[in-house]
């Protein structure tokens, strides 16, 4: 009896084996949503090994960072994995390697971290600077594309952030008191975050000085009178005790403000990085305005916005190939080191 269930298992076995491979090798009949969200999940995989073997430059991007970027235009413009916690998984997954490299011991040059949307990190050796930080809308399984915990951890690393407009995928609340209950300055238009007297408002119709202390110096900063269409829009031109000189123009986006931006660079110290909405008006023009050493776009893939505007990086890619400047296109959770 022993013998015959021995020999029993031995047969057995082997075939629940195969059945359990054959389970997960057969088609996804009748579960599209599974089957939608286990492709994501791969073109997730496939796209971190892309980029982690082609990484941010300034010169033509390698044929595998373009794929990459392609296909992560295909996902992220499938609504019906808008608020899908495989998207959020992406996302928190990509930030930890910003954190861990916003902590690593650093000595030349400056890195530029890109978040989400608008969302920009410029740090040296001396200041960690931020623009326009914002969670990401509500998800299915979260609050927010990104998590508070993963917010705070990046907050604690910066000095300052600049507010470039009034609009909530640039001013965030939340994360604004983040800065504010960790004792760091924000600065915002003046008709942002009204009474809230832990920030500071600024504007002016006229491009104006300001300095901001840190830690470990000072920040010298032109503000520039932009707008996107009526709203006001302060475009921040940074320059570090270092001597690098930055600026994030948030939504810039007006016809009679050409008048004046075509011809910036006379107004401001020469630029080593924009940070430039890739929707800007007249983008190759306005680069020439400002006339950077590098251009990095911003505000590509928002989630929830209608798929004609989620500004595609492929769509960013035909644009930068027009602009007579070095670029760089990056995605969620990258970073560039200039040196």
């Amino acid at each position: 009896m022993r013998k015959s269930v021995f020999l029993l298992s031995l047969f057995v076995f082997p075939l629940y084996m195969l059945l359990q491979a054959q389970e997960k090798a057969v088609p996804f009949w009748g579960k599209q949503e599974v089957y939608l969200i286990n492709q994501t999940e791969k073109t997730f995989h496939l796209v971190d090994a892309l980029l982690k073997d082609a990484p941010p430059s300034s010169g033509n991007p390698a044929l595998a960072r373009q794929a990459a970027l392609q296909l992560l235009d295909g996902v992220f413009h499938d609504t019906r994995l808008d608020g899908c916690g495989t998207i959020s998984q992406f996302m928190e997954s990509r930030l930890e390697g910003i954190l861990e490299d916003m902590q690593k011991p650093f000595e030349e040059g400056m890195k530029v971290y890109k978040l989400y949307n608008d969302g920009f990190i410029v740090k040296t050796k001396s200041v960690t600077v931020a623009f326009d930080l914002y969670r990401g809308g509500a998800m299915k399984e979260s609050p927010s594309l990104i998590s508070d915990k993963t917010m705070q951890a990046i907050v604690a690393q910066c000095d300052i952030m600049f507010l470039s407009h009034n609009h909530p995928d640039h001013i965030d609340p939340g994360v604004v008191k983040m800065f504010t209950d960790m004792g760091k300055q924000v600065v915002a238009p003046n008709n942002s975050l009204v009474g809230n007297e832990l920030v500071t408002h600024i504007r002016s119709e006229q491009i104006i000085d300001r300095e901001f202390k840190t830690k470990r110096g000072k920040l010298d900063v032109k503000i520039l009178p932009g707008h996107q269409s009526e709203l006001i829009n302060n475009i921040h031109v940074v320059t570090t005790p270092e001597g690098f000189t930055f600026a994030q123009t948030g939504d810039q986006y007006s016809e009679n403000d050409l008048e004046w931006l075509l011809d910036v660079k006379t107004k401001i110290p020469a630029l080593d990085i924009l940070l430039i909405n890739c929707w800007a008006n007249r983008l190759s023009d306005t680069v020439e305005g400002f006339n950077p050493k590098l251009v990095i776009t911003g505000h590509e893939n928002e989630l929830g916005h209608t798929i004609d505007h989620r500004e595609s990086y492929w769509a960013s890619f035909v644009k930068l190939n027009g602009v007579r400047k070095p670029s760089c296109l990056m995605t969620w959770g990258e970073v560039y080191w200039y040196k």
